[in-house]
């Protein structure tokens, strides 16, 4: 990846994209094999064959992904890169995180099983329950290959590196509390399946909290010994519940992610992904409209998708290609629904390229770091 120029960084942000809402939920119809379009009007041969090409191009993309691939400057130090990109997922409980871990990995290996020693790390929320995720969990979309010598030329080739996501405990009283514990969590301080609280519920809401050290905050055995860029995350991804009709949920919600924003900005991670999940909810309620027709609901689901994607944009100051509207596959859908998939793989791409240019972005800043 080439470097900005001087005095450019952060990069400008990506050119926009309005496909959110223009090509959402192209979904296969019930025993059919014919995607439809927002889930009523069937698409044409040919444009299911285009978007099954995109699907495939962008799974291949991913699954080939290698940490700063392109690495032509002499004077950077690329020893220092770790072998793996982290992705971090934020959000308030029940917004769909685990389900878009899930999701993630289905769409990018085209299957509808997830290994028994993952899928005992994506804890989904049921209905009855207040939260779903309680630890912060590492939980591996793929694992990286090893680059191999040709035996001819004796040039390296081939060679992925390692996609992983970490869940994160969806925040509930958005308090002082807990924006202390996001900022610990984005330091990479904190060891894989912990449980992240502070040592006593009696500083909860006290601003003199933030300025006590670590060590006196939170317990010991959930502490990294140190950290580097083989712990820290590497981009940053806020889920919110896209049927809801305040996104964020109110005021204060949005104030609390705002600061988490601007705190993950202040540390290099300028284009945060924000993804909105639960469309087909959203298709529900607009179902409830019975004199409109198919083509009247249609344009309706664009409008209100198109509405709820500016609110976002203007209420946390982020970049409308930044935000994502995503239908997470429910545990008994089939595999190969193209438009979850596109859209999925879409977002993971993108979150990987804002990985890549974080990763960039730290080793050229100093030309001697430590890998943990």
């Amino acid at each position: 990846m080439a470097s900005p120029a001087a005095g450019a960084w952060p990069p400008p942000p990506p050119p926009q994209d309005r496909r959110n809402t223009r090509e959402l939920i192209q979904r296969p119809a019930s025993g059919s094999d014919t995607p439809r379009l927002n889930g009523r009007k069937r698409m044409s041969t040919n444009m299911t064959e285009l978007m099954k090409k995109q699907v495939d191009d962008l799974r291949r993309r991913v699954l080939e992904y290698r940490v700063v691939s392109k690495r032509t400057n002499p004077a950077l130090d690329y020893s220092c890169l770790p072998n793996h990109v982290d992705l971090l997922i934020f959000g308030p409980a029940g917004s769909g995180k685990s389900s878009l871990i899930r999701t993630f990995y289905r769409a990018l290996h085209n299957t509808a099983t997830i290994p028994e020693e993952i899928l005992s790390k994506i804890i989904v929320k049921e209905t009855d329950q207040n939260e779903g995720t309680l630890l912060y969990t590492s939980v591996p979309l793929k694992e990286s290959t090893t680059r191999r010598a040709d035996v001819i030329s004796g040039e390296m080739y081939g060679g992925t590196s390692a996609i992983r996501v970490h869940d994160t405990r969806g925040q509930i009283w958005m308090d002082s509390k807990e924006l202390k514990q996001l900022e610990f969590i984005i330091q990479g301080r904190v060891k894989d399946m912990s449980r992240v609280e502070q040592r006593n519920y009696r500083y909860a809401r006290l601003l003199w909290e933030f300025w006590r050290k670590d060590a006196e905050l939170f317990p010991s055995d959930i502490v990294q010994s140190s950290s580097g860029l083989a712990t820290r995350p590497h981009a940053i991804i806020f889920v919110f519940d896209g049927s809801m009709d305040d996104i964020p949920n109110g005021e204060e919600e949005t104030q609390f992610y705002k600061d988490i924003i601007q705190m993950a900005r202040e540390r290099g991670y300028f284009y945060p992904q924000i993804v909105l999940t639960r469309i087909d909810k959203v298709e529900e309620q607009l179902a409830e409209y019975e004199f409109m027709d198919e083509f009247e609901s249609e344009q309706r689901l664009r409008e209100i998708l198109d509405m709820k994607i500016e609110n976002v944009v203007l209420k946390l100051g982020v970049s409308r290609s930044s935000v994502h509207f995503i239908e997470n596959y429910l545990p008994s859908a089939p595999i190969g629904d193209l438009s979850i998939d596109y859209h999925v793989l879409r977002l993971l791409d993108e979150a990987i390229k804002h990985g890549d240019m974080y990763l960039q972005s730290n080793i050229e800043k100093r030309r001697r770091c430590v890998i943990q």
